[in-house]
């Protein structure tokens, strides 16, 4: 998912150079050469991982279900995604390709792909969207701005502009500064807990032995916590797919993907409880500070909604300046990957409806533009459902690809044999049903995992479907070089 540093080779233009480093690999293997270890590789899942939004589904989900609860749904929903992101990046590194390139072969076909392509921009561009939606409101909060049209369109152009730059020149230099956020992240967060359980004495048994705002058995927390979290297996494992194409062998597969999940899922579960939870009074008092008219009980209503709605406060407010520049520096970071990730889903997505071969550096932009969009539309005030909606839809799209690799190809692939149809209709109908059973599961209310039905529906209903819908039904096959273009 990320150009990797000294990937690509600089031609003698300079024009020529910009669109080398701009295009890296999109649509053809990454060369053996070219791969790296998996601890390298891991700083870009863990710095995603540590990156606003995940600390706010961590503190968010301890606030709903209480500590212990939200840390069981952390290591359980952990153990899941390693796992899930162990099996796409076997996948991925088998072919050399990007996780949606890698769908026209496994399960979808080149066209079929198509909807992995969307799903996967659907999945980026959205929390490219909320990470800026979170930096923006974090904005106002530390120069006590007043929230209007030329303020937003002032912050936003400037956001849109940085993320556009960094992603398309400027990734190399985020990833080499990757371990520096990631440290300098969890530093100040370290600092945040210092403040508040030594300096300010605040009791962190109180976080520890929360028991959460949703009533019920421990059961109803549990299932609440991975209804929350549950949703973004997929993600992970989708994000590890693309960096495993950059792997060298199956351990660095493994370490790669074990170390995104358990950032996410485990240590920002720890560190965004214990600073939501011990910080939200004192987001209270800056409140009430702020606002002569506001009571104790708006107050406390208001700074709830910090939690998901502006995670930035809390840096902002306990770290002041230091913690602004913090999330400014370590979002830089991740946004790029974001942009970066959602261009190539862009680039598959026309390159297999239109027949087109749209730049990368171009996607980019029109990537950002869709996520301005999402942010209009009100995404960040709908994060839980669009979680939601997103892991029937992510986890849908792995149990195909899992399915058709591991079960009906028993692991086995090879360029020179293979053959792309252009629609497997097999994997296409398995998609829709299973991520769409999963959709209505969770808007009914009928099922609030219906995201984990969806994956397990997609990895039986698969073979069946292959068995009755063989290579080549209702569709004719793609030669190899169109399957695997570059993008021009």
């Amino acid at each position: 998912m990320t150009t990797l540093a000294n990937s690509v080779p600089l031609p003698a233009s300079r024009g020529h150079a910009l669109k080398a480093a701009a295009e890296d690999h999109a649509l053809v293997a990454v060369p053996q050469a070219q791969r790296h270890s998996g601890w390298w590789l891991a700083l870009s899942p863990v710095g995603v991982a540590t990156a606003l939004v995940i600390f706010a589904i961590g503190g968010f989900t301890v606030m709903l279900a209480g500590f212990k609860a939200g840390l069981l749904a952390g290591c359980t929903i952990a153990l899941f995604g390693a796992t899930l992101g162990i099996l796409m990046g076997r996948l991925t590194h088998a072919t050399g390709l990007s996780s949606t390139v890698t769908a026209r072969f496994f399960g979808f076909g080149y066209k079929g792909s198509s909807l992995g392509s969307l799903t996967f921009a659907f999945m980026i561009l959205g929390f490219l969207a909320v990470e800026s939606a979170l930096l923006y409101e974090g904005t106002l909060l530390m120069f006590h701005l007043e929230e209007s049209w030329k303020v937003r369109i002032c912050l936003y152009t400037a956001l849109t502009l940085l993320w556009v730059l960094l992603a398309i020149f400027g990734l190399k230099l985020a990833l080499r500064a990757s371990a520096f956020c990631i440290v300098v992240t969890i530093l100040v967060t370290i600092y945040m807990v210092v403040d508040l359980y030594v300096i300010r004495q605040a009791d962190p048994l109180v976080v520890f032995n929360g028991e959460g705002n949703v009533q019920g058995s421990f059961w109803t927390k549990f299932s609440t916590a991975l209804g929350v979290m549950g949703a973004t297996a997929g993600t992970i494992a989708l994000l590890t797919a693309d960096f495993a194409r950059y792997c060298r062998n199956r351990r660095d597969i493994t370490i790669l993907a074990v170390s995104g999940p358990v950032a996410q899922n485990i240590v920002m579960t720890i560190l965004g409880a214990l600073v939501i939870m011990g910080g939200l009074p004192h987001i209270m008092e800056y409140l009430m500070a702020r606002n002569a008219g506001l009571t104790p009980e708006a107050a406390a209503q208001a700074a709830g909604g910090f939690a998901m709605g502006n995670t930035g406060a809390f840096f902002v407010i306990l770290a002041g300046w230091v913690g602004f520049l913090t999330i400014y520096v370590t979002q830089a970071k991740a946004q790029a990957i974001n942009a970066y990730s959602g261009s190539l889903a862009l680039v598959n997505l026309a390159d297999t409806l239109l027949g087109r071969k749209p730049g990368r550096a171009a996607m980019v932009i029109v990537g950002n533009l869709i996520a301005l969009a999402m942010i209009a539309s009100g995404i960040l005030g709908q994060f839980i459902a669009y979680l939601s909606w997103l892991g029937a839809m992510t986890l849908a799209l792995c149990g195909v690809m899992i399915a058709d690799y591991y079960g009906v190809r028993r692991g086995h692939f090879d360029h020179n044999t293979h053959q792309v149809e252009n629609w497997n209709w097999a994997g296409v109908t398995t998609w829709l049903l299973s991520a769409g059973l999963g959709i209505w599961m969770i808007a009914s209310q009928v099922f609030e995992l219906g995201f984990f039905v969806s994956f397990l529906l997609a990895c039986l209903l698969y073979p069946v479907l292959r068995k009755v819908l063989p290579e080549g039904s209702m569709t004719d096959f793609v030669s190899e070089d169109k399957a695997l273009r570059e993008a021009g």
